[in-house]
């Protein structure tokens, strides 16, 4: 497969992460039913595409973003692949669960690794978002609905709930417009 292929494919990767990160907004803003098994078993894998699209936009645009993308590309990717996991227990684990398991559990090692998986992700959003802003290679307002919606994803457990929706609206205009730029672009890029 050429690079510019997966430059493609990397773009309609970002474009199914919108969809997932809308339809997460509607169930977490009780716009559809919030106990539905499919939505539940859809919400990570809006984390498992965005990590195709960020590495996408990470090699497109490497050369420009230098030392700083390259840092914020490690941070992002490592905390999305923190938050897979997390969106993986908190979708198909806990519901099965008791709420004084799950007490127990946010209170100890897996509450301990939902925050580190937050941070990293929320420092690397916000230094790769710079990064790119700097280069200038991607849509500045995607880049910055990317960062502001990664906040409230970031700090769901801290902010108010009522929160969390709106960040994931603005996060899926981000993801959305990012995937659609690399999906058009990718004629144009080389390896």
């Amino acid at each position: 497969m050429s690079s510019k292929s997966l430059y493609k494919l990397a773009g309609w990767a970002g474009l199914g992460c919108a969809a997932i990160l809308l339809l997460n907004a509607a169930r977490r803003g009780s716009l559809i039913p919030d106990d539905l098994a499919v939505t539940h078993a859809l919400a990570p894998l809006a984390e498992a595409l965005g990590l195709f699209l960020v590495t996408g936009l990470f090699l497109a645009d490497r050369r420009r973003t230098g030392s700083l993308g390259t840092v914020g590309y490690a941070l992002n990717s490592l905390g999305m692949a923190g938050l897979l996991g997390v969106e993986f227990i908190l979708n198909l684990v806990f519901p099965e669960l008791a709420k004084p398991q799950i007490s127990k559990l946010l209170n100890g090692l897996t509450g301990t690794v939902f925050t580190v998986s937050s941070i990293l992700f929320l420092v690397g959003a916000t230094t790769l978002g710079a990064a790119m802003w700097k280069s200038g290679g991607f849509s500045r307002p995607a880049i910055a609905a990317y960062v502001l919606g990664a906040v409230p994803v970031a700090l769901r457990g801290v902010l108010p709930t009522a929160v969390f929706p709106p960040g994931l609206l603005v996060m899926a205009v981000g993801v959305g417009l990012l995937g659609l730029s690399l999906v058009r672009r990718a004629p144009a890029l080389d390896a």
